[in-house]
């Protein structure tokens, strides 16, 4: 079974492993960033309001363009875009670390904007470029692998963070280079660098002739947006959610139980080695049990790893405390993410064909805004004294929520593939009559 499985993907087209090998590597800086970055802030005097505040501006930039590049990509050519990312996001990482350290807060902030950008070029694309290089049998795979990328980065971010953290300094002739957080960063901003040069080895031809361009004063008539509307609410919730604890859970862990950025990213690797085997499985397991064990029970079970998590903090004065913390935190990574690339086709498998390059703009805008907003949002919290638990529970209300909206689209997608066949099965044995 595991060879097979292992088949599945070594048999994807070689623009979809290129594609993945560029995912991972702008995916090492991003995970670096999640790890240690807000570590980084706190460290050079900047409050956990003001943490988030720059957290937010990353998303401004990728609120204000998706839907437009969405809209403009369709009928061209990606490779161009994947290759501006590659360009973009590296750059602008060395001028956030820079301007951290010598507390230049506009060029942060610009720094913040310009990056987020980078990275929304590369996901609103990654859909389209996905659908257009795969078929239906090996569509699963394709989405399964470039989900994966982020917990394969998360795994290599977190292990080199840890060793170099763990080498602490490094003594070369008259130079010595210490490995705080901003050489970390420096190094792991080298090694994306390498996304450039798989984004040249990609081979990409014109999209088909169907492929047509979007008038955009026709946009009402192109696009089912009752589907689209349906198919994007879970998103909407569970994004804000994901929003309000993902950027900050290191923050929670540093605060509460006195974590260091090699502890966490020493956490973050282990829980992210889970995240990339469980991913693998996310095909095999969606073909044989469906979208309801694959999507809502996961998702349940990670919800109440998730209140599991935020209630440490109620008597994390207790030694054991902090074990059931990083207990339901492993548990609840793997089972989250695990929805994603079942929840992705779902989503472009529900909306259509004439829709998936919109609702893939889309799904990149709406993660931007709802990250946003929730950036804002824990930013306001922590002003008015919120714990981290409240807030945490606050997400995980929200996620219950988005869970119960995608058992309703699930359950109408099901219905909708039954009448269709249905329908095949009488003209099927007509013919076989004649």
């Amino acid at each position: 079974m595991l060879l097979n499985i292992l088949r599945s993907y070594r048999e994807l087209p070689r623009n979809i492993h290129l594609l993945f090998l560029l995912e991972f590597s702008l995916s090492l800086i991003h995970v670096a960033f999640i790890l240690i970055l807000n570590i980084y802030l706190r460290k050079q005097g900047f409050t956990d309001p003001e943490i988030a505040s720059f957290n937010s501006l990353r998303f401004i930039g990728a609120l204000a363009f998706a839907l437009p590049l969405g809209i403009y990509i369709r009928g061209k050519r990606l490779k161009p875009f994947f290759k501006l990312a590659a360009i973009i996001v590296p750059i602008t990482s060395a001028m956030i670390i820079e301007s951290i350290h010598f507390s230049i807060v506009p060029l942060i902030q610009l720094s913040f904007l310009c990056w987020g950008v980078g990275m929304m070029l590369m996901r609103v694309c990654s859909l389209p470029f996905i659908i257009r290089n795969t078929t239906a049998d090996n569509s699963t795979e394709a989405l399964s692998l470039s989900a994966a990328t982020w917990s394969l980065a998360t795994i290599f971010s977190g292990l080199i963070i840890s060793g170099l953290d763990w080498i602490s300094f490094l003594n070369i002739s008259k130079w010595t280079i210490s490995f705080n957080e901003q050489g970390i960063l420096w190094i792991i901003t080298f090694i994306g660098m390498g996304a450039i040069r798989f984004v040249a080895k990609m081979k990409e031809d014109d999209p088909q002739e169907d492929d047509k361009r979007v008038d955009i004063f026709s946009l009402h008539k192109t696009y089912d947006w009752k589907l689209i509307f349906k198919a994007i609410s879970p998103l909407i919730l569970i994004s804000i959610g994901a929003g309000l604890t993902i950027p900050f859970v290191n923050l929670f862990f540093n605060s509460i139980f006195g974590f260091t950025s090699s502890d966490y990213s020493l956490l973050g690797s282990f829980t992210a080695l889970l995240v990339f085997m469980f991913s693998l499985l996310v095909p095999t397991l969606r073909k044989k049990y469906g979208y309801w064990m694959t999507i809502v029970v996961v998702q349940t079970l990670a919800i109440i790893c998730l209140i599991v998590m935020a209630m440490t903090e109620m008597y994390a004065s207790y030694s054991y405390a902090v074990l059931i913390a990083v207990g339901a935190y492993i548990l609840r990574q793997p089972l989250m993410h695990m929805a994603h690339p079942a929840s992705n086709e779902l989503m472009m498998n529900y909306v259509g064909k004439n829709n998936q390059e919109l609702i893939s703009a889309l799904s990149s805008s709406l993660w931007s805004a709802s990250w946003f907003f929730s950036a804002k949002i824990f930013e306001w919290l922590r002003i008015l004294d919120y714990r981290y638990s409240e807030i945490f529970l606050i997400t995980a209300f929200l996620y219950a929520i988005g869970v119960v909206l995608y058992a309703f689209l699930i359950k109408e997608y099901e219905r909708d593939q039954k009448k269709r066949s249905d329908r095949v099965l009488p003209i099927a044995d007509e013919l076989t009559i004649d």
